[in-house]
Formats: C-alpha cells, sequence, structure tokens
C-alpha cells in the first residue's frame, strides 16, 4: 500500500489522538483504549532495530509507527528463507524481528521472554483455537513442535510468550482453471485436487515448487504418509534420515523427468510465470493466488485433498538487544496486534491470531469477516462481484461462473476496509464468490500438519538431499 493511499481503517470506528509533542498516543477504540507509548522521557527515543521481512512490519507500519510515537525504527530486510539465520549470527545486531523459521533461534536460547501479562491482546478467548489447542488439529509430536516455538517452556505453564504470532494461513497449491478443466473451488464444499496433480505428466514443464528443501520435501511426504506410502515416526515437520530419504527417491525420477519448470523463491518470479500462463499450477502463498488474478489469470487456490499445511508467523526480541530498547519493543510488538496493524496484514490476506476481537470484527464489517472467516457467500452474486471488481474489463462479465470466481479479488471488492467507507450491508448470496478453502473451520479439520516457523531437527541433511536433487533438474 503506498503512502497516498487512506489508512487500512474505518475511520468512524477508530480515531488517533496524539498528545502534546507526541508524548502519549492514545487509540479510541470501541469505547476502551490502548496506550501504545508512556509520557516522553527526558532522553531522546532509542531508535529501535528491526530484523525481518517486510511482511511483519512494513514500510507503511513504520511510518505509521514514527506518526504515533515519535520513534524511529531502524528496519532490515533480507530473503525470507535466510532471516533467521541472519538474526542467529549477531544476536546483539538487532533488537526485535520476525522469521520463517525461527525454530534455531530458540533452541539457541536467543529469543527473550515476555511475560503473558505484558501481551494483553493474547487471550485465549478471543484467539482462533488453532493457537489455544494446536493438540486437537495435529499429532502429539507435532502440536509440541507448535509449542516451542510459542511459549518459554513448551507451554506448560504458558506464562512467558517467546514470539507473539501476528500473521497467519494455510498453504496450498495455486492451479489456472483454463487447464486444470476438471476443478472448481467452492469454499469448504469439498476437496478439489491432490498435491499429486504437480506430478501429473499431463502438466509436464508446466509446474512450479517452492525453492526450500524443508517445504519441498515435507510437502510430498504429508501425501504420501496419509495415503500410506510413508510411515513418519514423528513430526511431519521433522523427518529422520530415513524418511527424508524415501521423500526423495519418491521425487527423483519426478525432478528427472522435467515435470518441475521452476523452483521459486521471488514472490514476484512466481506471480509473473503464473500470470503469464508459463506455469499451471504451483505451490505457493495465497497472496500468490490473488496477485495472479489481479493480472487479469483466473487462478484458484486448491482445498487440498489430504490438506494444506498451517503456519503463523510471529514478532520477538533478541536477547542480545539493547537494554534501552526492550520496552519499546514491546511496545511495537503490542501494536502488531491491535486494529490497525491487523487490519493491514488482513489486506495482504492474513487473519489476526486476534479473530475474536471485536474491533477487528467491526473493522471487517459482517460481509468480509464472514467471507474471511465463517465460509459464507459474498452479498452480491459473481455475476455483479465481477462488474465492480472489473470495471474496465466487460469482457469479464460474460466468463462463466467459474472463471468469474477465479477472478475474485478481495481487497479490490471489500474496499471499505481500506477506505474507511461504510461496509456492504445484506445478506449472503447463494451466488456470491465463496473463499477458497472454506472457513477457519473447514481448514482446521483438514490440515495434518505446519510449517513455519519449524525447520527440522536435522536441517542439514534435508539441504544436503535437497541439492543432490535440484543437480538433477534436466539441463
Amino acid at each position: 500500500m503506498s503512502k497516498s493511499e487512506e489508512k487500512p481503517v474505518n475511520k468512524s470506528r477508530r480515531n488517533f489522538i496524539i498528545a502534546a509533542g507526541g508524548a502519549v498516543a492514545i487509540i479510541a477504540i470501541g469505547g476502551g483504549y490502548y496506550y501504545l507509548s508512556q509520557p516522553a522521557p527526558t532522553k531522546p527515543k532509542v531508535t529501535l532495530r528491526y530484523l525481518g521481512f517486510p511482511f511483519f512490519l512494513p514500510q507503511d507500519a513504520i511510518a505509521k509507527w514514527k506518526e504515533l510515537t515519535g520513534q524511529d525504527i531502524e528496519a532490515t530486510f533480507t530473503e525470507a528463507f535466510a532471516i533467521g539465520q541472519k538474526q542467529l549470527e549477531n544476536p546483539a545486531a538487532w533488537d526485535f524481528g520476525g522469521s520463517l523459521r525461527h525454530r534455531p533461534l530458540v533452541t539457541s536460547g536467543i529469543l527473550r521472554k515476555m511475560p503473558l501479562a505484558q501481551v494483553p491482546r493474547w487471550q485465549s478467548d478471543k484467539l482462533t483455537d488453532i493457537f489455544v489447542h494446536p493438540e486437537k488439529y495435529f499429532s502429539a509430536a507435532q502440536a509440541k513442535r507448535f509449542n516451542y516455538l510459542l511459549w518459554a517452556d513448551d507451554g506448560a505453564s504458558r506464562t512467558d510468550l517467546i514470539s507473539v504470532p501476528c500473521i497467519w494461513n494455510f498453504d496450498s497449491v495455486t492451479y489456472l482453471p483454463e487447464f486444470l478443466t476438471g476443478y472448481e473451488e467452492r469454499g469448504g464444499e469439498h476437496t478439489t485436487i491432490s498435491y499429486t496433480e504437480l506430478f501429473k505428466p499431463d502438466w509436464k514443464g508446466k509446474v512450479g515448487m517452492q525453492d526450500e528443501a524443508y517445504t519441498s520435501f515435507t510437502e510430498p511426504a504429508n501425501v504420501l504418509n496419509a495415503t500410506g506410502q510413508l510411515d513418519i515416526s514423528g513430526a511431519i515437520s521433522s523427518m529422520t534420515e530415513d524418511e527424508v530419504d524415501r521423500v526423495y527417491n519418491y521425487l527423483l525420477p519426478i525432478v528427472k523427468s522435467g515435470q518441475i519448470r521452476t523452483f521459486w523463491s521471488a514472490y514476484g518470479d512466481i506471480v509473473n510465470l503464473l500470470s503469464t500462463k508459463e506455469l499451471y499450477l504451483s505451490s505457493t502463498w495465497q497472496p500468490v493466488c490473488f496477485d495472479t488474478r489481479k493480472a487479469g489469470t483466473p487462478a484458484f487456490y486448491a482445498r487440498l485433498q489430504n490438506g494444506p499445511f498451517f503456519w503463523f508467523n510471529s514478532n520477538y526480541m533478541s536477547t542480545g538487544a539493547n537494554p534501552d530498547a526492550v520496552d519499546d519493543c514491546l511496545k511495537v510488538i503490542n501494536w502488531t496486534q491491535e486494529q490497525w496493524m491487523q487490519m493491514l496484514y488482513t489486506r495482504q490476506g492474513y487473519p489476526s491470531p486476534g479473530s475474536g476481537w471485536e474491533d477487528y470484527k467491526a473493522g471487517m464489517g459482517a460481509e468480509f469477516y464472514d467471507w474471511f472467516f465463517n465460509g459464507t457467500p459474498t452479498y452480491l452474486p459473481i455475476e455483479d462481484v465481477t462488474k465492480e471488481i472489473w470495471k474496465d474489463k466487460p469482457e469479464f462479465w460474460n466468463l462463466p461462473e467459474r472463471m468469474q470466481n477465479a477472478l475474485f479479488t478481495p481487497d479490490v471488492y471489500f474496499h471499505h476496509f481500506w477506505t474507511g467507507e461504510a461496509p456492504r450491508t445484506g445478506s449472503p448470496n447463494p451466488k456470491g464468490n465463496l473463499r477458497d478453502l472454506g472457513s477457519i473451520e473447514d481448514k482446521e479439520k483438514i490440515t495434518r500438519y505446519f510449517l513455519s516457523p519449524d525447520l527440522p531437527d536435522n536441517n542439514e541433511y534435508y539441504v544436503s538431499k535437497y541439492e543432490e536433487l535440484k543437480a538433477q533438474v534436466p539441463s
């Protein structure tokens, strides 16, 4: 979102009050108040050092924090899967940050404890259930790894957080219905393709996988395990060397045949390859699907047989942080849980962990919230939705409903969420658009594992086998 755009809040529901000199920032939300900073100290505000990924703390958010508090955040962004290693190399070089893979930071003991009492938005009755009860959705081994990444004592006492989740979702496969003609996503009504569709000979040379050993071995391992072809002794997200070898042997003839066009890492590259139809399907993040649609190419995000995978990403503090910065870093982390930041994350397509907070619900409005979380259709039928979203593309208006649904872009349709206009009123339309993969409850039922921010205990072995595998890609 450019700085010229409107704030991603409903202005009628939120007001910012800045005290003289910016010393105190008070946010009025639904009759309650949150304080972003205490009265200014006599000494100048310390500059906070952030090391992470721009999805977690975008430049818009950094500018907003400066506007609200007068405090600078010096941000260093790096490649998504390399952030954790950078943070591990020098814990004294950053104060707070986020990573797609923070397990090594936990294992090394460089994440600072944050008492739960000091994280006011992390309340069980307001959180999406999978954060409170991962054991309901994952195996015991998988749930243990989940809690290890969140709580200082693996969740035994739940008194100290070591990370505060800010965004989460379920990752799956983006596919183009123009070519995969037998499939259509209709929310949580049914599953569609299997992950093994990526390996179907019909799509040779038109397939993408993610350029990371962990992801590219774990996704097929889930299918092999779910279909009885691979026994996994512990968590799917941390296989033994023998289990990795068996996945490698499964993938080897597929890769050698030229089935995989690309192992992608750059976000812009995968969007371009799908939107130009050089790829027909790929393992992706959900925003890739939305951005492919924005380019005018119909795309669906698959409700996979044997499930997508869950992930979350967090903000956290370093034990090597500047002592003078610790209190303010915690304030920023708390702010990322509040309405303004959570609405910014949701514009990227990512839900709030605190999906039960009333200010968040009110900001979204009933139609958007229920579409996003509860699997209900839009208030307008898809033919009217298409005309509203694609005003300058009348050629899209007469496409089959299946293709119109594959062109649905939520940030355009639910524009009130970003501009402050009143939400649309009405009731769910039987021919409205349904969110791909269905409701949160639907997705929780079918997911079998999570990946980010975990990393296998023997990640070096994954990497070595992955490099062997990529070396077999035909030249």
